[in-house]
């Protein structure tokens, strides 16, 4: 699929994988999408793109890839000279040409074809639903809304809360507007406008617009203020009441027009970042008016008359109310329709009811319309277009892709031109998730053992973010679905690095599909999805190797540790202290989809006492604090202790009330035999009877490197997993049953 990146050298047409379908979202078809001419425009600009910060020229890039460049020159100098290329090309005039698909001719390279996504609202037709969505099928013309997901792009698939269907009567080039004018009206729900009040609209851009139009709707006598005398002319024309476009003039129209007293309520549309525009609200609303802010101003007001009118400041959060709650957008948890009757998702629906009753006139503000393909010279057009010549709404529109490419228009699975070719017998992988962890240490960890591993394919539902890694790391397979590489024989490992709760269910797959799996922990977020995973593997006639990320076994710390420990007559006694620090209570770690931090990290622990006690567990209690009515959670706090078959004792003291700097974050102190050693933080071993130091790094190193290192040569030279699979298994059945022990569940419960 084509979709818009922008980068500091203007706006590109990628080819990009469609998306799969998530649970809970809805897969689209787009078939208009809204350009937004501030966001999007700003970085595109000559000269600073915004107030602040400067647009990047080619030297400033250039200088971002120094430091790259002594860790990689080879890379950096490739992306380099694509930035040059671009460069140039926009700088020297040329004669008019085709591109290579206009042409007929197969791309060469996709290398280059890197940025940052854009668009928050499109109109298209639904495809596909994912699980648990019944109010909507395949067919439906609906409108989408927010950034990151109705991106600018043949397919989105997006969380139900933020897609609306729309109604009979409404035009589909409209119905891409809905974001906006979402936005507009839940400004206008915060300014509360009562019939026959007079009211002003300061900043008469797209959002001015519609604000006017919509409290026009409601009767009240609107006064626009906007330094373009166009906008002016055009809101006027489409039913506002009066408008100026100086200060000076609104000044006295304000107090003309409302008897000497003020407006009742003022909205502020307008972007700047100066205080003048907030302080011209406070001049021109009335004592004990309001003022709602919709637009990015500057906020240092006026105390004088702020106090003295006594008015009421409001700010009108994006669409409505669920806008950046992840329960609402990404969970899908909507919110009774008694209590909060205006959720951003009814603010859409009454904004495209608005358009289809003909209560407010969209189609006049819809001022160009440009097919995708032409984005590239449409965005240099529009980025260097004065406020005179600019058009109110712009919509790109996505007809069929007829160009002769390598793949269909909707495939999930794309092969990025320009890629590296596999040499030698290195085992080939897919990474699945394109998350910090996975691409910033695993796959640097594994490059550093070319000879064992060589990354031929990266799976993730964000195609931007893994378009441009698989793009600056030249990976051949670059897709939305698991199965695309479950399918494909030329992968013999999956590598995964999801948030947490996909783990199970991705591990299950890749083990029933004959792939070897190494899984970051943890492996399992519950006892159902552990037994399914423990059934699976010993049902498997052949057995692929397994792996869960406990590196921590494998630090050259721990190692050393385990040397010294050979000879040991007496059992252990391990006390373990990690100060993990405060994560807030909405974080998603401590959510569903990270299952908390006693599972999510508490695991790396229980596996450090396994492996230096060399048997299993036999009892365990845990204890954890009461947090009464203060915001910490009992499964990052609590103390447990394990006992093994041979006698050691395994204590942890994990806690996130102590603090983040003044303190390391892990401790391990072992007693054995008149003997006592301590692990400071992965950083040193120290014997403690005469203080020597056994190991020492200024460097904290976790174990990443040897242990896949040691999975690699598992793999190559046919030995067993270096941690067995009952191991692992038992780890984590360690983790769930001191879940259950620190949240007071009975067995019953927890099944």
């Amino acid at each position: 699929m084509r979709q818009i990146l922008l980068n500091s050298q203007g706006a590109i047409v990628a080819r990009m994988p469609r998306p799969a379908v998530a649970a809970g979202e809805v897969l689209v078809r787009t078939h208009y999408s809204l350009i937004s001419n501030g966001t999007e425009l700003a970085s595109l600009r000559p000269g600073p793109a915004t107030d602040e910060a400067p647009a990047p020229s080619l030297p400033q890039v250039a200088a971002t890839y120094l430091g790259k460049a002594i860790r990689n020159p080879r890379k950096a100098a490739q992306r380099l000279a694509g930035i040059a290329r671009r460069t140039l090309a926009q700088a020297i005039p040329q004669q008019p040409t085709s591109t290579p698909a206009e042409s007929g001719l197969p791309l060469q390279s996709e290398l280059d074809d890197q940025g940052w996504n854009v668009g928050y609202s499109l109109a298209g037709e639904v495809i596909a639903l994912g699980a648990g969505i019944t109010d909507l099928a395949a067919g439906d013309l609906v409108a989408c809304a927010g950034a990151g997901k109705a991106n600018h792009a043949d397919y989105v698939s997006v969380p139900r809360n933020l897609v609306c269907r729309v109604p009979q009567g409404c035009d589909l080039k409209l119905a891409a507007t809905t974001t906006v004018g979402t936005i507009a009206l839940q400004g206008v729900r915060r300014a509360a406008p009562l019939l026959g009040e007079t009211v002003c609209v300061i900043g008469l851009g797209l959002i001015g617009q519609i604000t006017a139009q919509l409290l026009h709707a409601n009767g009240v006598k609107v006064l626009g203020l906007d330094l373009d005398p166009q906008r002016v002319a055009k809101a006027l024309a489409l039913g506002m009441h009066a408008g100026a476009s100086t200060t000076g003039e609104y000044q006295l129209l304000v107090r003309d027009l409302s008897g000497g007293r003020g407006a009742d309520r003022v909205l502020i549309t307008a972007a700047a970042k100066s205080d003048a525009v907030i302080n011209l609200a406070m001049e021109v609303v009335r004592a004990k008016g309001r003022v709602v802010i919709v637009g990015d101003v500057g906020l240092n007001v006026k105390r004088d008359i702020f106090y003295r009118k006594e008015i009421d400041l409001l700010m009108s959060t994006s669409y409505g109310p669920g806008r950046y709650d992840r329960g609402y957008e990404e969970e899908g948890r909507d919110y009774p329709f008694a209590h909060v009757r205006w959720t951003l998702n009814r603010n859409m629906q009454a904004y495209l009811d608005l358009i289809a009753a003909g209560r407010i006139d969209i189609a006049a503000l819809i001022e160009r319309i440009i097919p995708v393909a032409e984005a590239p010279a449409a965005y240099r057009e529009l980025a260097g277009s004065d406020a005179a010549t600019m058009p109110m709404g712009v919509l790109l529109q996505y007809p069929d892709d007829t160009r002769p490419l390598p793949e269909a228009p909707d495939a999930t699975r794309i092969h990025v031109r320009g890629h590296r070719k596999p040499a030698g017998s290195a085992i080939r992988y897919a990474l699945v998730g394109a998350g910090a962890f996975g691409t910033a240490m695993l796959v640097p960890q594994m490059a550093k053992r070319k000879d064992l591993f060589f990354l031929g394919g990266i799976v993730s539902r964000n195609t931007t973010t893994a378009g441009n890694f698989a793009r600056q790391n030249q990976i051949e397979v670059l897709t939305t679905e698991l199965d695309d590489v479950l399918k494909d024989p030329a992968f013999d490992l999956v590598v995964i690095a999801t948030r947490h709760h996909e783990h199970a269910d991705q591990v299950l797959r890749c083990l029933q599909a004959g792939k070897h799996v190494f899984v970051e922990k943890p492996l399992a977020l519950n006892w159902d999805e552990l037994d399914r995973i423990t059934a699976c593997y010993e049902a498997l006639p052949e057995k692929p190797l397994l792996m869960v990320g406990f590196n921590r076994r494998f630090s050259p710390a721990v190692q050393a540790l385990r040397t010294a420990l050979a000879a040991r007559r007496s059992p252990l006694i391990m006390n373990y202290r990690l100060n993990g620090g405060y994560i807030p209570l909405d974080s998603w770690i401590q959510g569903t989809q990270g299952g908390g931090r006693n599972i999510g990290e508490a695991c790396h622990m229980y596996d450090v006492f396994r492996s230096l006690s060399g048997a299993p567990a036999v009892s365990v209690n845990a204890e954890a604090i009461d947090p009464r009515d203060l915001p910490y959670l009992r499964n990052d706090n609590f103390c447990a202790t394990i006992r093994y078959a041979d006698g050691s004792i395994g204590n942890l003291v994990y806690t996130a009330l102590g603090p983040k700097t003044g303190l390391p974050k892990e401790r391990l102190e072992v007693f054995c035999d008149g003997e006592a050693y301590v692990l400071d933080d992965y950083r040193s071993l120290m014997r403690a009877s005469d203080t020597q130091l056994l190991w020492q790094d200024n460097n904290v190193d976790k174990g990443h490197f040897e242990e896949l290192s040691q999975f690699g040569k598992a793999l190559t030279e046919g030995h067993d997993s270096p941690v067995s699979f009952p191991e692992l298994i038992e780890t984590s059945a360690l983790a769930l049953h001191i879940e259950d022990l620190l949240l007071g569940r009975t067995a019953e419960d927890a099944s």
